[in-house]
Parts: structure tokens; C-alpha cells; sequence
């Protein structure tokens, strides 16, 4: 009797909830076309890791000390393992828990029967073990499962978009430091030629071929580049700094880098294919979070249904500790309980509408970190052309500038031409130099950055695993 009541209260409520669940879940495909290849194209197809594209291995060796050091880097890798920890505890709720626990008690009872006083002590022993269940009748429980394994894949995948920015801001921070001593170099090689310069002036002056004007605007011109000087070198001493604490070493500011800045060798491949991008790993976390905010939101839906919970308590109880293993002295017992939502005052509207705006944002996130992706990508690739003809102008205009500053200078010791001519020759001259290894520096952090935007370098991953079954 007992069941025929119970069989239709079951049907009863799992109709309600399945009425309450609504609508399938809508389309989450990411509105952001992938195009086959990049707009930009390049002049070549040869193909080496981007590190290997600097040919230093002085830079790969701190780099490779800066992923066992940096603070930033060991306090993301913290996170990856506190999400992978959380992913097994909540994997952990569908599977069965069982429980044992076991006591012992001693009782004293004392008094006076039929005119004899009693003292008698008792024990008692006990073993009990528990399983309790929840049966996952609508997936709810795994739902939860797939959500934090996604928000462990999504840690994982900002694991590795922090290890590529730093090797990234590591490269960059060492080309900076480099120019930066290249600059220095060549405002202390102005100040040397300024100075010999006004030598040559102020001996003019004194042999009354020059005029007082010339030994002015000579000064002046000294004295710029005495300041410059100062500043290429405190900004040299800055950048080693930032370095160094990026490495994880105290910022001394007494590093030994080379003097020159290296020259990119191997041009970008013709046709990189954008599947490249499917290793970012910041595609990667927000497709990551995109999933884990789907199972959410399934899971908010489903919060509707009924559950079933199965409960079996069994152990012995005995005065004597021998008979804790005797099964005569066993007993059990078997519970299972239904339950179905009727109302919470809204509560689960509103758990499943925060879930569904949460899972909109998750879907808008992945397609604007799309999108800005592939900005970046052809941001890079198109610079790339632009920057190879200003470093070929750069040189012809540091090449000419040279020439022009040794032909007035012996004119000006000739006196065939004025101070002004000499001194705009200089300042031309060191502009020339100084944009020049600007530029290369540019060549450098812009390739720095299409691997960035990439990724990686130019090989083709594999098609990634999914950790997860979907």
C-alpha cells in the first residue's frame, strides 16, 4: 500500500520539476568568425621557436630563472593548485561517503536493594558505520563537477598566460635596458664630440676668427648633451632595476647585459594559419570560464528537480568488546528520503537568473578577448612591413647624417660655412643614431609581441585534449 502511495508522488514531482526546468539552453557559439589566415602576409616560410628568433641564450637562461622565481608567477601557480584541490572536493559529492565511528562507555550504579548496598559498574561498546548518497538522477551533481574542473582548466590556462607574459615582459625589459645603455653610450660619444667641438670654437674665438655667438650656441649645445647623458643613464639604471625584479633578485641595478642590440634574422612565415590562436592561453581561460558558467547555469535550472538521498546506518552495540565483530549483535537500518522545491520566496529564480547573466558575460568575455586577439595578431603583423622600411630609412638617414656632420665640420675649420650649419649637423647627426636604435629596439618588441599575440612561436600545435568529457 505503502508503495503504490509513494509511486505516484514520485511521478508527480518529477513532472513538476521537469516542467519547472523550461526551455533547452540556448545557442552559446561565440558570434566571432575565425578567419583561415591573416590578412597580413609575410616574406618568407622559415620557422624556429620565438626565443631561438634572438639567438641569445644568455635571455633564455633568465628567463628560465625568472618561472622558478618571480613571486607573481609562484602565486598563480598557488591558485592553480587551490582550484585543482576544490575541483576534487566538489567531484567528490556524487560518489557515496561513508562514514565509521566507534565509542565505549562505563556506567557506575549505586543503591541500596533489599537492605544490600549494589555498586555495579557496566560497559558498553559500539561500532558504527554510515553510507549516505545522493542518487544524480538530472546530472545536477556533475554539473557542478564539469564546473570546477573548468574553473581549474581556466587557472591552468591563466597559469600559462602568466608565464608567457613574463618570459614576454622579460625579453622586452632586456632589449629596453639594452637600448637604454646603447643610448647612454651614444649621448656620452655626443658629449665627447660637443666638447671637442667647442674646443675648436673657443680657440677660434680667441684668435678672433670666431665671434661670441659661436662660443654660446657651442656651450649650449654642450650642455644638452651633458643633461641627455644624465637622463639615458638614469633610465638605464631604472630599466636593470625593473629587470631584476622581474627576476626575482634584489633590484641593484648592477646587471652585465650586452652592448648591442641583437638583429631579427628570421622573417615572419607567409600564411600563418589563425588556428594558432587556439593555444592562447587567454582564449583557452575564457573558454574555460565560458564552460564552467554553462554547467552553472544547467545546474541552476536543474536546482528545480527533486532529489533522492539513500541513508544505511548499520553496526553493533554489545557490553562485552568481543561481540562488536558478532554478527548477532548486528543491526542496520535503511532510509531514503525525496524531496522536491515548492517555494523559497524566489530564491531559485534568482539563482538561475544570476546564473544565465553570468553565463551571458562568460560568452561576451570570450568573444571580446577573441576579437582583441586577432587585433593583436594583425597589429603585429602588419607593423612588422611598416618597421623593416623604417629601419632601412633610419640607416641611410644615420649613414647621410654622419657624412654631413664631417663635411662641416672641415668647413667650418676652413671657414666656409657658419656655426649654425655645424651645429644643426650635429644634433642631426646624434638624432639620426639615437632614432636608429630606437627603431631596431621597435623591431624587437614588436616581433616579442606577435608571439604574444600568438601564443608561442610559429609551429602548429596539435589539437588540444579536452581534460573533461563533455
Amino acid at each position: 500500500m505503502a508503495v503504490k502511495v509513494f509511486l505516484p508522488m514520485v511521478v508527480a514531482l518529477m513532472t513538476a520539476g521537469c516542467a519547472a526546468l523550461g526551455s533547452a539552453p540556448r545557442d552559446r557559439t561565440p558570434p566571432v568568425a575565425i578567419p583561415a589566415t591573416w590578412q597580413a602576409e609575410s616574406s618568407s616560410a622559415r620557422i624556429e621557436s620565438w626565443l631561438e628568433d634572438f639567438q641569445i641564450p644568455a635571455l633564455s637562461d633568465l628567463i628560465r630563472e625568472a618561472l622558478m622565481r618571480n613571486y607573481d608567477l609562484n602565486s598563480a601557480a598557488s591558485r592553480v593548485q587551490a582550484a585543482r584541490a576544490q575541483a576534487r572536493i566538489v567531484g567528490a559529492d556524487p560518489l557515496p561517503a561513508l562514514q565509521l565511528s566507534g565509542g565505549a562507555t562505563r556506567t557506575k550504579r549505586s543503591g541500596v536493594n533489599d537492605s544490600s548496598f549494589i555498586d555495579n559498574p557496566s560497559n558498553r561498546f559500539r561500532l558504527q558505520g554510515q553510507v549516505s548518497w545522493e542518487a544524480d538522477l538530472w546530472g545536477r551533481l556533475s554539473d557542478n563537477t564539469r564546473a570546477a574542473y573548468a574553473d581549474w582548466q581556466t587557472e591552468e590556462a591563466d597559469y600559462e598566460a602568466a608565464r608567457l607574459s613574463l618570459a614576454a615582459n622579460i625579453t622586452r625589459q632586456w632589449f629596453d635596458v639594452i637600448e637604454a645603455r646603447a643610448q647612454a653610450r651614444l649621448a656620452r660619444e655626443t658629449v665627447e664630440s660637443f666638447d671637442k667641438s667647442l674646443d675648436t670654437i673657443e680657440n677660434r674665438y680667441r684668435q678672433g676668427i670666431g665671434e661670441a655667438l659661436d662660443v654660446r650656441l657651442a656651450r649650449n649645445n654642450l650642455a644638452n648633451a651633458r643633461a641627455n647623458l644624465a637622463q639615458r643613464r638614469r633610465q638605464q639604471r631604472n630599466l636593470v632595476r625593473t629587470l631584476e625584479t622581474l627576476l626575482g633578485r634584489y633590484p641593484a641595478g648592477e646587471m652585465d647585459l650586452p652592448e648591442t642590440l641583437p638583429e631579427i634574422s628570421n622573417p615572419v612565415p607567409v600564411g600563418l594559419p589563425a588556428q594558432l590562436l587556439r593555444r592562447r592561453p587567454d582564449l583557452l581561460a575564457a573558454e574555460s570560464g565560458l564552460r564552467a558558467a554553462g554547467y552553472r547555469l544547467a545546474n541552476a535550472e536543474k536546482n528545480r528537480l527533486p532529489g533522492i538521498a539513500l541513508t544505511a546506518d548499520g553496526g553493533t552495540s554489545s557490553d562485552a568488546l568481543r561481540n562488536l565483530v558478532d554478527l548477532d549483535f548486528f543491526i542496520w537500518s535503511l532510509a531514503a528520503n525525496l524531496t522536491q522545491p515548492i517555494f523559497q520566496g524566489g530564491r531559485l529564480d534568482a539563482e538561475r537568473d544570476l546564473a544565465r547573466a553570468r553565463d551571458n558575460e562568460a560568452l561576451t568575455n570570450y568573444a571580446q578577448a577573441a576579437l582583441t586577439a586577432f587585433r593583436e595578431v594583425e597589429d603585429a603583423l602588419d607593423s612588422e612591413s611598416f618597421l623593416i622600411v623604417q629601419e632601412q630609412a633610419s640607416r641611410t638617414a644615420s649613414v647621410e647624417a654622419r657624412d654631413a656632420e664631417k663635411l662641416a665640420q672641415g668647413q667650418y675649420r676652413r671657414g666656409l660655412t657658419g656655426i649654425i650649419t655645424l651645429l644643426e649637423s650635429q644634433r642631426r647627426k646624434f638624432n639620426a643614431d639615437s632614432a636608429l636604435i630606437a627603431v631596431i629596439n621597435l623591431r624587437l618588441q614588436n616581433r616579442i609581441n606577435l608571439h604574444l599575440a600568438l601564443g608561442g612561436d610559429f609551429e602548429t600545435p596539435p589539437e588540444p585534449q579536452t581534460a573533461l568529457a563533455e
